[in-house]
């Protein structure tokens, strides 16, 4: 427990540590160097209260590396010079490759499949049904004749 203590002083410590003459300052960089992807960047940035000035880089596709300088102020507002710095190694074309065909060893057979016309199912005969005539089943009998005596 006494080092969990130690160390939330310690980190306070420090975070009190940026402030210059009580001017809201603050002061930030990181970088990253993947070789995996090839991500290459970097960044930092500093504030002083309104006034801020920073610069960060990457590396484009092509090899060259991307630069811009910026400072952003209450005066002249957000000003940003760009440079693109050329490959350090240059990049030599691919040298051209003759393309081989090699002739098949033999000619693939094709055979017509069989007529089908679907799957085959059992055929049962239906039930026999009886026919009634349309006249057997009455009236609709809903009952209104009776009580108004028709």
């Amino acid at each position: 427990m006494f080092s969990k203590i130690a160390v939330f002083a310690l980190l306070v410590a420090v975070a009190h540590s940026s402030a210059i003459n009580g001017a809201n300052y603050n002061s930030f960089s990181y970088g990253v160097s993947d070789p995996y992807t090839g991500d290459v960047k970097s960044q930092h940035e500093t504030r002083v209260g309104d006034n801020v000035v920073g610069q960060y880089s990457l590396l484009e596709s092509d090899g060259s590396r991307r630069t811009v300088d910026y400072a952003a102020d209450a005066h002249s507002g957000f000003n940003a010079v760009v440079r693109k710095d050329p490959a350090l190694i240059a990049h030599a074309a691919p040298a051209p490759v003759a393309a081989s065909f090699v002739a098949p060893v033999a000619r693939a057979a094709y055979y017509a499949s069989p007529l089908s016309y679907g799957a085959a199912y059992d055929s049962y005969a239906a039930p026999f049904a009886r026919y009634i005539p349309y006249g057997a089943y009455g009236a609709y009998g809903l009952g209104y004749a009776a009580r108004l005596g028709w």
